[in-house]
This record gives C-alpha cells, sequence and structure tokens, in this order.
C-alpha cells in the first residue's frame, strides 16, 4: 500500500486483544492492514501499517479534548469537539475538514462525513461480548484517516463505558 492509499473495501473487521495495553488489528478480506497498539488510560496510541507506516495519536493536553495524529513529527489530523459538551468531533486532516457525528445504523455507531455532508464510512462495535469494531467503508478514505478516526471512536466508547461504571 502506498503512502496515499485509498482503502476501497467494503467492511473492515478490527479485532481487539489485551487488557491495559491492547492491540487492536484492522482485517479485510485481502488480509490485515495493520495493527494499533493503545497503552493504558490516556489511550495514547501508535499504528504500525503492513507496509511499515507508523503513527501515533496523542492528547497533547490532559485538560482539553483535544487529539492530534502524527507522522513522524508532522502532525497530519487534529480533532476536538466543535462546542464544549458535544460528543461530535470536527476533524483536520491534511488540509480537509470533516465531521465525525454519533449515530448511524445501530446503537453506539459513529458516522464520518465530509464538508459536504457525505458519508464517507460508519463504525460499529463488533456487538455481543466481542471487542472491537466493523467499519462500513462508503467511500474512498485514506487508511491514515480510517485509524485517526477508529481512535477517535474506541476514546468515546472508553468514556462511555467508565460513565456508565460509576
Amino acid at each position: 500500500m502506498t503512502d496515499q492509499a485509498e482503502l476501497k473495501a467494503d467492511v473492515i473487521e478490527i479485532t481487539v486483544s489485551g487488557t491495559f495495553k491492547t492491540e487492536h488489528v484492522f482485517n479485510t478480506s485481502e488480509g490485515v492492514l495493520g495493527a494499533l497498539t493503545i497503552k493504558g488510560s490516556k489511550g495514547e496510541g501508535s499504528f504500525i501499517g503492513a507496509d511499515e507506516i507508523v503513527l501515533e495519536f496523542k492528547k497533547p493536553s490532559v485538560w482539553k479534548n483535544q487529539y492530534e495524529f502524527h507522522e513522524g513529527s508532522s502532525v497530519i489530523g487534529k480533532a476536538h469537539p466543535p462546542k464544549k459538551l458535544k460528543r461530535a468531533f470536527e476533524i483536520d486532516f491534511e488540509g480537509e475538514t470533516y465531521h465525525l457525528t454519533p449515530g448511524g445504523s445501530k446503537m453506539r455507531s459513529w458516522t464520518l462525513k465530509n464538508i459536504q455532508a457525505q458519508g464517507i464510512c460508519e463504525v460499529l462495535p463488533r456487538g455481543g461480548l466481542k471487542r472491537g469494531a466493523y467499519i462500513k467503508i462508503g467511500g474512498e478514505i485514506p487508511l491514515k484517516l480510517l485509524v485517526f478516526v477508529y481512535c477517535l471512536v474506541i476514546k468515546r466508547w472508553q468514556e462511555e463505558s467508565a460513565a456508565a461504571a460509576s
């Protein structure tokens, strides 16, 4: 896969293993795209693609609900809620703006739309007692953006689980 690879798969299944340090493997019918490792409660992590690309997911401030996505020393994506106390995200990724909002075809699903409000992908929990997610892809999407979106959804699911447990 090249640096600007666009995914054309219909569905990506993400399987999760581990407890404190989790590994999220991105699977397609053609094979594994890569694995995301998320460390601890802060939820930061790194993705290593099948083509050896390395991407880092970071939360630069403990106090602000903002996230960054890095490739090497470059910030290629940033995400923040559009307004305070909103669950949604506004994403700036390589010069384009996207909106990631909760809701879609199922409970707990999240939908990524471009600035023209066209659906690009939907992230759904695998269901039952299975950890991980399915990502239904509606249009071409760079792998880097897909990984960033998944990281953001995982963060929201963790926050929801923590809130429900308290």
